[in-house]
């Protein structure tokens, strides 16, 4: 056989085989005398075909018998075409062109994709990343103790009249232009709170000193000049008590806690290292954005439609009524750009010899249930299955993967206050 390959593109490669009438000329008598012996000549007998009648059967179903041996061989060459090339295509290859009679040559074209070869950045004379890091402040453990405090909090029943910072649940009716209501258009049991949100200003007002069993029309104001007209049936007006900030709170948030002191430092605790998870988010962001930009490398394009495939497949499994063609035109830069990114980490993972052996799984479950003794059972009877052994495989991968990456990255961190990060909000 001969092979002759050609470059299309970095990841398209086209192929043309030609197989001479001697490599082929059994099979085809086989699959001709295969075909030859289920027919029946007219006055004759099954597989009986000679003379006059071969002229004819060759005739009516040479052709025929042609095209399918060309088919079939066809697959049996590529495949032998591509292990000796040392190929290994990653969508379905497209005939260009097939031609082939008895006697002659079997010749053919295809085309395909493969994952490209890469060259990564030199990477192992270290690279720079600018990062910013940010340090909780005393302003984040208050928050922190409001929302406490706002979670152990107790609702008491108003009848004098709503007023700012109070709940209300009612029914809400939406009117039309004319103050007729909106068939469809209601929802019971709905809780608000003035002073918040949509409920401020003009909207608050109009619902103070609102009582049970009121009924009054409102205007909402959704912003982005959107309004809506309801008519509000109030059921309850309630008033939000909240606790003091004392030992008794502590005690009430965890028996572990004993006083206010302790509630503070684990909640300044908790919040450091949400700051610090985030901060580590962001330095593999950081990280696979360094590796994407530096190395030359354009996504196979069966590769990005199949991503994109998968990834509409989802978002339409969450909502049906998403427009496929613009979410699709939408998502094309991300496709390609974690397309990429895939290739480069087995580039990376291949030269970094990471790996991770059944021994590192073994450690990690281990410390799971050192972490959490109580459930030791559900921890070994869930990764006893082995797609969720897997999965710990694929995590313990990267966080390898990036301890490497991060090994030869210098880091220039500027140091900033939640405080700054919440005025850019």
């Amino acid at each position: 056989m001969e092979i002759k390959l050609k470059k299309i593109n970095d990841f398209t490669k086209e192929l043309k085989c030609v197989v001479s009438w001697e490599e082929i000329k059994d099979s085809f008598i086989n699959e001709f005398n295969k075909v030859k012996s289920n027919h029946t000549p007219k006055g004759g007998r099954k597989g009986k075909v000679f003379g006059r009648d071969l002229e004819l059967f060759k005739k009516n179903y040479g052709t025929a018998i042609e095209a399918n041996f060309a088919e079939k061989s066809l697959n049996e060459y590529y495949q032998k075409a591509i292990q000796e090339k040392k190929l290994n295509p990653i969508n379905q290859a497209q005939v260009s062109n097939l031609e082939f009679s008895e006697g002659n040559s079997l010749e053919f074209t295809l085309s395909f994709e493969i994952v490209p070869e890469i060259k990564l950045p030199n990477y192992e004379k270290k690279f720079k990343i600018k990062m910013i890091k940010y340090k909780s402040s005393k302003e984040d453990v208050d928050h922190a103790l409001e929302e406490v405090r706002q979670q152990h909090s107790n609702l008491k029943t108003v009848d004098d009249g709503a007023k700012s910072g109070n709940f209300i649940m009612g029914d809400f009716q939406e009117l039309d232009d004319s103050d007729f209501p909106i068939i469809g258009k209601k929802l019971e049991k709905q809780y608000i709170k003035l002073g918040i949100g949509a409920f401020t200003g003009a909207t608050e007002k109009e619902l103070i000193g609102a009582k049970p069993d009121d009924k009054r029309k409102i205007t909402v104001d959704y912003g982005e000049g959107k309004k809506s007209k309801y008519e509000l049936h109030i059921h309850k007006v309630e008033e939000q008590l909240l606790p003091e900030l004392n030992d008794e709170l502590a005690k009430t948030v965890s028996p572990d806690l004993k006083k206010l002191s302790d509630l503070k430092q684990k909640l300044k605790d908790n919040i450091q290292k949400s700051i610090d998870d985030d901060y580590e988010k962001r330095k593999r962001e950081e990280l696979i954005n360094y590796f994407v930009e530096k190395t030359k490398l354009k996504a196979p394009e069966s590769m990005v439609s199949r991503y994109l495939d998968k990834f509409i497949e989802d978002q339409m499994k969450k909502n049906n009524n998403l427009d496929k063609e613009k979410l699709r035109k939408e998502s094309q830069n991300i496709a390609e750009f974690n397309v990429k990114w895939f290739i480069i980490k087995d580039s990376i993972l291949e030269k970094s010899k990471v790996s991770v052996t059944d021994k590192d799984l073994d450690k990690e479950i281990k410390k799971m249930i050192d972490e959490g003794a109580d459930d030791k059972k559900k921890i070994l009877d869930f990764f006893a299955e082995p797609q969720n052994r897997e999965s710990l495989h694929s995590n313990l991968i990267n966080e390898k993967l990036f301890d490497y990456m991060s090994s030869f990255a210098i880091i220039k961190d500027t140091e900033k206050s939640t405080a700054e990060l919440r005025k850019q909000q």
